[in-house]
């Protein structure tokens, strides 16, 4: 069962930095990693294909995504400010975890995870 996410300081840099770049539409972004024992490790970033944002939504097409077996999730910002995700976010989950970041996007505590089941993981974020 994963209980965190654990992403290097990079990664978790790169999000709040594409959120606040994207404010006030929603940003979304792949997590590409792997699962080691109780933790998801988001290793890289990948741009959604063909993403439309707006201030409450954003949506890509599955079609188009890539065939990545190293895919562990999806992140995305709530502009609203809201750090929950909501039932289109869990009907529309993909991977292991789902990252949630809310503004103002200065800190790793804007940043939220959840399992499949809408459950809080825990964040870590290393070096």
């Amino acid at each position: 069962m994963v209980r965190r996410v654990i992403l290097s300081s990079r990664v978790a840099d790169s999000l709040l930095e594409m959120a606040r770049l994207a404010y006030p539409l929603e940003m979304l972004a792949l997590l590409r990693g792997e699962k080691r024992g109780d933790g998801v490790y988001v290793e890289e970033l990948l741009f959604a294909p063909l993403s439309k944002h707006s201030s409450s939504s954003v949506y890509f097409r599955l079609d188009l995504m890539p065939m990545d077996f190293t895919i562990v999730g999806l992140a995305h910002s709530h502009p609203s400010g809201i750090p929950k995700p909501s039932l289109d976010d869990l009907q529309n989950f993909i991977g292991r975890v789902m990252l949630i970041l809310i503004p103002p996007f200065s800190s790793y505590r804007d940043i939220y995870a959840f399992n499949s089941d809408g459950e809080r993981l825990r964040v870590v974020v290393e070096g």
